[in-house]
């Protein structure tokens, strides 16, 4: 690549800044689950739904969006993503029933995805190379970041307001970045250097599913994702349903566990650093999450430790994204693909976000129990350490070939 004069930092904030408000639409949802239940007549399944929706189009187009943002410009991408939310969110707060609730929230997947797929790329072409380790390892966090923020938040709106000016307020503060990124000019491009030609969307298709790689790490952070999106989403009506706590109080708490997983985004980033192999790290991950997973759903253990537990199981969760997108450039058939390669990491996270909450609810409608969704969590936990296995060989003979 070649060197900017100068780091464009307001473009490098306002993106990070949209990531994080992308992922607080999806954080804005389970504190205010018992109202919306309560005012929409929503069954615990059609709950599910509402929680998992927003990732329908990442799910199903994760990777094709990454190849239209390397296309169309990835600031224009992300500008628009942000429209969407904003419309859809506002939209949404005047929703009448589940079909109005439901249509507002796969729209906002649109948005989402949008944001998710442009965000990394035009960090990078904003920044000199020397700041973009640090700053894409900041980005990283900007889920559970923005998760964290939003359940922060929403106990001082749902409260003495309810949860329609809480999809409002989002609406306006997703609308206003939407306008700034809008007034700010763009930064000079860096352009990715390859001697690969530009290939069609199905030529693109080709390289990446004629490797092995990409689909394994794809896989893996679906099979991560419906292990610590489930737990994350569905802990306030937990707390309320099981443990009998207000609903601010159930939000400040699961703030709190979602929030950890940052300072493990951190400590993965860290450890990358040092030399840790990416497969170990994954695999480890998946380990300590299947662990701290046998403690929380655990009727020995007080309800403290079964907390502190929640907290270790998100801090140790967050080890895994640097890792996965740290391995984007040794897996991407080329640089021209970094983006495509990316957006399917994206659609697996995604796929593993949409289906684990209504796993979780369907789990407790059929068995009758919150601690049966341990089995959902050890299952995902040894099928993420059976695919590190098989990365760390696959990687092993891609290293040994460039070599």
């Amino acid at each position: 690549m070649t060197e900017a004069r100068k780091s464009d930092w307001p473009m490098v904030a306002l993106t990070i800044l949209a990531s994080i408000t992308a992922a607080a639409h999806i954080g804005k949802a389970p504190p205010a689950l018992p109202l919306l239940r309560a005012e929409l007549g929503l069954s615990i399944v059609q709950a599910g739904w509402i929680i998992s929706i927003i990732a329908t189009m990442a799910m199903a187009t994760g990777m094709a969006a990454g190849m239209v943002a390397d296309r169309v410009g990835h600031r224009r991408l992300l500008i628009i993503g942000l429209a969407i939310m904003a419309l859809s969110s506002g939209a949404g707060s005047f929703a009448a029933g589940s079909e109005q609730m439901l249509v507002s929230r796969f729209l906002e997947g649109v948005g989402f995805i949008s944001i998710a797929v442009a965000a990394p790329s035009l960090i990078i072409t904003s920044i000199l190379d020397r700041h973009r380790q640090v700053v894409l390892g900041v980005w990283s966090s900007w889920m559970p970041a923005g998760m964290a923020l939003s359940m922060i938040i929403s106990p001082l709106i749902l409260g003495p307001l309810g949860w329609r000016p809480l999809w409002m307020f989002w609406a306006v503060m997703t609308a206003l970045l939407a306008v700034a990124l809008t007034s700010k000019r763009t930064p000079p491009a860096l352009a990715i250097q390859s001697d690969e030609p530009r290939h069609s969307f199905f030529g693109s298709l080709r390289l990446i599913f004629g490797r092995p790689g990409p689909l394994i790490l794809a896989v893996n952070f679906g099979l991560y994702a419906a292990q610590w999106g489930s737990i994350m989403m569905w802990l306030p009506s937990f707390l309320v349903d099981q443990r009998g706590l207000g609903v601010s109080s159930a939000a400040l708490l699961t703030s709190v566990v979602v929030a950890s997983n940052i300072p493990g985004n951190l400590s993965g980033s860290w450890l990358l650093h040092r030399g840790v192999q990416r497969s170990h790290m994954i695999a480890g991950t998946h380990f300590l999450m299947g662990l701290c997973a046998v403690g929380i759903f655990s009727d020995v253990l007080p309800d403290g430790a079964r907390y502190g537990l929640a907290l270790m199981f998100s801090y140790v969760a967050g080890f895994l994204p640097p890792a996965m997108f740290g391995s984007v450039p040794l897996h991407a058939p080329s640089p021209r693909q970094f983006g495509a390669t990316s957006g399917l990491l994206l659609q697996g996270s995604n796929t593993g976000n949409f289906i684990g909450p209504p796993a979780v609810a369907a789990l407790i409608a059929i068995l009758g129990s919150w601690n049966d969704v341990l089995w959902l969590v050890l299952g995902c936990a040894a099928g993420g350490i059976a695919l590190a296995v098989w990365l760390a060989a696959v990687e092993k003979n891609l290293i040994e070939t460039r070599d």
